[in-house]
């Protein structure tokens, strides 16, 4: 079984590790260009971003040429949005050609720091409940079960992505503070390769996933966004080196 996992504050690596299996990060896949996966199952593990997936995954999923004979996406979400993420994935893998087998998420700690206060997201979500989710997707898979989670949607696939999109970039902005130690940890945990470091500090391209994994990592808290509802928290999967996640997002090297 091989997994393609997308991951920032390490819950989607998390998730990855815990169903086993070979392990392929979707941003150093991208940035070797090894699109062709074959395997018995094949399954994919991303975050929830704003009622859709990451911009990667999306293009990763128009170019990579996946042949399994079960096929399953798993979702972290943190409030909402996950069948809507799905119903994109699922429409574009099956004008790949592809039928995905199974399709479920798990609901965990939400980073999206200008909706959630991260003191009260580490404190209401809980690690043995997130594990109990796991595992019964672990168990599902292990029996090529057919499933796929399907909730009330929003409205077409076309204007969701559009809508959104136009709004996390209209709306939200990283800002830059002071103090920047220069540890190149926002430059090396970023998967799109979208943070550079300036003798006046991190410098934020026109190439954001909006995954916050800069701002997250960054121990200084030198890097934040507009309208934090708790400037004071960040989150990281307590579970995953800093790393693991490096290991899996550095592609400027």
């Amino acid at each position: 079984m091989k997994i393609l996992y997308f991951t920032s504050t390490g819950n989607n690596l998390y998730i990855s590790k815990k169903l086993g299996g070979e392990l392929l990060s979707i941003p150093q896949l991208m940035k070797s260009n090894d699109l062709d996966i074959e395997d018995d199952a094949v399954g994919i593990v991303f975050p929830v971003y704003f009622a859709t997936s990451p911009k990667m995954l999306r293009k990763f999923l128009e170019k990579v040429n996946i042949t399994c004979n079960y096929l399953f996406l798993i979702c972290s979400y943190g409030s909402d949005g996950d069948q809507n993420a799905f119903r994109i994935m699922i429409n574009t893998l099956k004008k790949r050609g592809l039928k995905v087998n199974y399709a479920n998420s798990v609901l965990m700690v939400d980073n999206f720091l200008p909706v959630f206060d991260m003191a009260k997201e580490k404190a209401i979500k809980d690690d043995s409940d997130i594990d109990r989710q796991i595992d019964n997707i672990k168990n599902d898979i292990e029996s090529r079960k057919e499933y796929i989670l399907y909730k009330k949607l929003f409205t077409d696939v076309p204007f969701i992505e559009k809508v959104l999109e136009k709004t996390m970039t209209s709306k939200y902005h990283i800002l830059v503070g002071e103090d920047c130690i220069g540890c190149k940890i926002c430059t090396r945990v970023c998967p799109q390769a979208n943070v550079t470091l300036t003798e006046d500090g991190p410098v934020i391209g026109d190439n954001c996933e909006f995954c916050f994994g800069c701002i997250h990592h960054c121990k200084q808290k030198v890097l934040y966004i507009n309208d934090e509802l708790n400037t004071d928290e960040r989150y990281i999967n307590p579970h995953i080196k800093v790393s693991e996640i490096i290991k899996s997002n550095n592609i400027s090297d």
